[in-house]
Formats: C-alpha cells, sequence, structure tokens
C-alpha cells in the first residue's frame, strides 16, 4: 500500500468518526449564533434607547442625583399641620412642580465648570440643602349618599360612606412657590349624590425658579441681566437630560430663548422645514447608511438606523448643524464619544463616534462650531459620522431638513 492510499484511508476513518456528530456540532453553532446574535441586539437596543446618553461615571452620578431628588421631594412634606414622608395629592398635582434629578446635575456640572468642585456626594448633599420641595396638604372628606325610602315613605338621602382624600394646597419647591384653590361641589344622579371639593385654579405667588436664582446669586455673586440668563442655561441644560416638554414649552418661546452676550442662541430662527440645518460634515457628503430600516452590520439584526451616516476620513470636524446647548458631552458604548445639542422647540441633535469630543456638558455652540472629530468609536466599523434628528423625543429623518438634500 503506497502513502496516498493510506493517507487517503486515514482520512476516511477519521470522517467516518466525525460524520455522526456532524448533525449536532451545526445544530449546536447555529444555536450559538442565533443566541449571541439576540443578545448583541437587545444589548444594543436598550444601550440606544437609555434617554441619559451619559457615561459610567456620568450614570453613577445620575443615580445619586435620582436619590437625593426623591429624598427632596419627600422629607419636609405637611397634612393638616404634620410633617409627612409622602406625596399625598388625589390628583398628583406635585408631579410637575417636584425637582427632577436633571435639576440637581445640571447644577452640579455647573459648580465643576465655574469653581473646579469635584462631582461627588458632598457637593450634592450641599446643593440639595437648598432645594428641599415643600408640599403643604389638608385632608378633606367625599360623602357618597344613596337615596333610600324611610319607615314613612319619603324619599331621603342616606351617608353610605365617607373617604378621606388629600388636597394640595400650596407647593413650594425650584419650579416656584404655587397655592391651589378650590370649590365644593355636588355631583347627583337620580339615586347617588356625592359631595366633594373639586380643584379650582393653580397661582404663582412670586417669581418662577425664585429659589434657583436666589441659590446662582448667592453661590455665584450672578445679578441682572446675567443672573436671568444663568437661570436659563441651568434650566435648558436639565430639561435636556429629562424630557418633560409638555411642562416646559415656555422656556422656548422666542421672548425666552436663552442669551449669551447679548446674542440669543436661537437667532437662526429654526422652523421646521427644509434648510433648517447646516451640513454636519462640510466637505463630505457620500451617505454610507441612510435612516430607516436595515440589517445591523455588526449583529445582523434587521432594525431602525436612527440616523444618517456620512463617510468620512478620521479626524474631520463634525459640527453642530444650529445653535443650541450641550445636553452631553461624553462617552456610550454604542455611540462611542457623542455630544447632544438642545435647539429648542422640542429639537434635539446628536453626533457619534467620534474621535475626540471638543465641548462640555452645558456648553453654549453656534451653527457650524465644530463638537466631535470624525471617528470609529463605539459600535462601528470603520471612521464616519453618525448623526441624528430627534423631536419631542422621536427619530425623524435628518435628510429632509437640508435644502436640497445636503
Amino acid at each position: 500500500m503506497n502513502r496516498n492510499q493510506k493517507n487517503n484511508r486515514t482520512k476516511k476513518i477519521i470522517w467516518n468518526l466525525i460524520k455522526p456528530f456532524l448533525p449536532f456540532v451545526l445544530i449546536l453553532l447555529f444555536i450559538f449564533g442565533t443566541v449571541s446574535t439576540i443578545v448583541d441586539a437587545v444589548f444594543i437596543q436598550f444601550v440606544q434607547e437609555d434617554s441619559s446618553y451619559l457615561s459610567d461615571e456620568e450614570l453613577e452620578l445620575k443615580n445619586l442625583c435620582i436619590n437625593k431628588a426623591n429624598e427632596l421631594n419627600t422629607c419636609s412634606n405637611i397634612v393638616d399641620g404634620i410633617p409627612t414622608n409622602s406625596l399625598l395629592d388625589i390628583n398628583n398635582r406635585e408631579n410637575d412642580k417636584m425637582i427632577e434629578w436633571s435639576y440637581l446635575y445640571s447644577l452640579m456640572t455647573f459648580h465643576n465648570m465655574s469653581k473646579g468642585d469635584k462631582l461627588n456626594k458632598d457637593l450634592l448633599d450641599t446643593i440639595g440643602k437648598y432645594f428641599k420641595s415643600v408640599f403643604t396638604y389638608i385632608s378633606d372628606t367625599i360623602k357618597v349618599e344613596e337615596k333610600v325610602v324611610n319607615e314613612l315613605g319619603v324619599e331621603e338621602w342616606k351617608l353610605s360612606r365617607e373617604d378621606t382624600v388629600y388636597l394640595l394646597v400650596e407647593s413650594d419647591s425650584i419650579i416656584g412657590h404655587f397655592t391651589y384653590t378650590y370649590k365644593d361641589f355636588v355631583e347627583e344622579n337620580e339615586n347617588t349624590r356625592v359631595t366633594k371639593k373639586v380643584f379650582v385654579s393653580e397661582n404663582l405667588v412670586g417669581e418662577q425658579y425664585e429659589m434657583l436664582s436666589k441659590y446662582l446669586n448667592k453661590e455665584f455673586k450672578i445679578k441682572g441681566e446675567d443672573l436671568e440668563n444663568q437661570v436659563e442655561i441651568v434650566i435648558q441644560s436639565a430639561t435636556g437630560y429629562f424630557d418633560k416638554t409638555e411642562n416646559t414649552e415656555w422656556l422656548f418661546n422666542t421672548s425666552t430663548s436663552i442669551k449669551k452676550g447679548g446674542l440669543g442662541i436661537f437667532d437662526s430662527n429654526i422652523q421646521i422645514g427644509n434648510g433648517m440645518f447646516c451640513w454636519p460634515i462640510p466637505g463630505y457628503s457620500a451617505i454610507t447608511s441612510e435612516f430607516g430600516y436595515r440589517t445591523h452590520p455588526i449583529t445582523g439584526v434587521y432594525k431602525l438606523h436612527t440616523g444618517t451616516d456620512i463617510g468620512a476620513p478620521e479626524g474631520a470636524d463634525f459640527v453642530a448643524m444650529a445653535d443650541g446647548v450641550v445636553v452631553t458631552s461624553g462617552t456610550n458604548t454604542a455611540y462611542g464619544n457623542m455630544v447632544m445639542i438642545n435647539h429648542g422647540n422640542g429639537i434635539v441633535t446628536l453626533y457619534a463616534h467620534g474621535s475626540k469630543r471638543l465641548v462640555k456638558t452645558n456648553d453654549i455652540v453656534k451653527q457650524g462650531e465644530p463638537v466631535l472629530k470624525v471617528g470609529s468609536t463605539g459600535f462601528s466599523t470603520g471612521p464616519h459620522a453618525h448623526f441624528e434628528v430627534r423631536i419631542n423625543d422621536e427619530y425623524v429623518n435628518p435628510m429632509q431638513f437640508f435644502e436640497g438634500g445636503i
């Protein structure tokens, strides 16, 4: 038997040994690939839908701010003159008057930028002493009566039950000092009568965000028009971290736009329509991936691509599409080095995968100002510029906002 015959015989023996197990190996490889793809997809989806878009350090700080905000909203409340740790209003009117974690976060970053203070729990506790929310309630009774026939055969109302409720009469928080008025109301049908107090009006006493104004004046000696401007910057930044558009639309009116040095940062007269933005990657316009559903290049999952990708070399300028306030400048697992800019009117833009960040959180930027250097950080297969436009936290196709497409 020659050498070739021996080799062929050896191969045949090995193949006969492996052959029975081959289907199981293929099944295992298929299962492993499927599970891996699903896990990757879920992970990326979780990261992309994390509305904070903060780095690990910033997320840790965010959690501290959330705990402090919960404490500040419940530690000084009063019902019928007695302290309580609860929020009791039956209509949940406290919801838009409480201090959100984002206000504390914004103030801490302002401390860091202005004084170089370290972002830690000690600074958070110091700030928190000035921003305790106080919600004052009175207890009231809802009376429910049913119509009955008495022993004389006469119809009359008989009390069937009484329910205790708590009415918010005052709130004092970072938003401002508000009072609430109620009136007696009787709701009656054929067999039931309900007597209760119903809400009439909410009234601002003094200046909105007065607590914040006093704090900035005391801690940073800011006065006059500069104080008004800085109050709006803190509010604007906080709004970017925590989206409550329905309660903050007044922030973005042209009469209350943030100003710096006498120039409105929204002077570009932002409106929905073509030509709203400048092109974010000067000198480069080749679209490598459009907005819309696609097969993800890393996970292989068919899902929404939430922005537009432009081919550009590493180090190219990635510029702000419009005037605004930087609400996030950090790193993210999926987006890598990224920047988010709040432009007002519920409009936010995002710039991702940069090699270097050029702006900081709370910076005011002008249209065309570089905010990132193009790179390939995060989930990226090569250097490119990924940008998004969101309106009221909804992804929209960015290309509709450029005259003639780009």
